[in-house]
């Protein structure tokens, strides 16, 4: 169980959040405009975690992502697809010490910005792959704030396919790779740790 200290810089710490959203929002703004093969579009899915903790018994709850792309073609079989997704996900786990069972469940929040390279394999379909941050907005222990106990960054690596239908609309079938470890706390001289990988399946529409 996480031990919830309330945070003396909680001001500071949203402003901070807001100025990464804000960089985030310009850094798509930006791309949307380069070139002429741009596209610009809205996208929604759902999120299957994957992850990977020390923990004894490892559950993992599903969650959901939103946000908007831009599409950017450098040439007839190659572009760029920068976006910003509100995402989310969580965990059941369990762990014991001292002989005492813990059941915790964790919700995880995140403003991800993935930058995604694609190959048009056909006019439909693409293969995508490309780097990807989060900033944590928000972490919660069953119903308990434990932002504090939650690093602020993940980084992750983008593997998927997707499908262009009816001109505007789109479908992307992806797995993140996570790299960093969102949770790293100790009980005692134990440490446990949760990687956060997760599949997810989007529809998009480009306007």
């Amino acid at each position: 169980m996480f031990l919830y200290l309330p945070n003396k810089f909680d001001f500071i710490q949203e402003m901070k959040r807001i100025i990464l959203f804000a960089i985030a929002i310009m850094t798509v703004g930006f791309a949307n405009a380069q070139g002429t093969g741009s596209r610009f579009g809205i996208k929604a899915g759902v999120n299957f975690p994957n992850s990977s903790s020390d923990f004894h018994e490892n559950e993992t709850l599903m969650g959901y992502q939103v946000g908007i792309f831009s599409e950017i073609k450098t040439d007839e079989n190659f572009g760029i697809q920068p976006e910003l997704l509100y995402s989310t996900h969580g965990v059941k786990n369990k762990f014991v010490s001292d002989g005492i069972s813990y059941d915790n469940e964790v919700k995880l929040s995140y403003l991800n910005l993935p930058i995604l390279a694609k190959y048009f394999v056909t006019q439909g379909l693409t293969l995508q792959a490309g780097p990807q941050v989060g900033f944590l907005m928000k972490a919660e222990e069953n119903g308990v704030n434990i932002t504090d106990h939650v690093k602020t960054i993940d980084f992750g690596l983008n593997f998927g396919i997707g499908f262009n239908f009816l001109e505007d609309c789109s479908v992307d079938l992806r797995y993140n790779l996570g790299l960093s470890n969102a949770l790293d706390f100790h009980v005692e001289d134990v440490n446990y740790k949760i990687k956060s990988s997760m599949f997810s399946l989007a529809i998009g529409y480009k306007l």
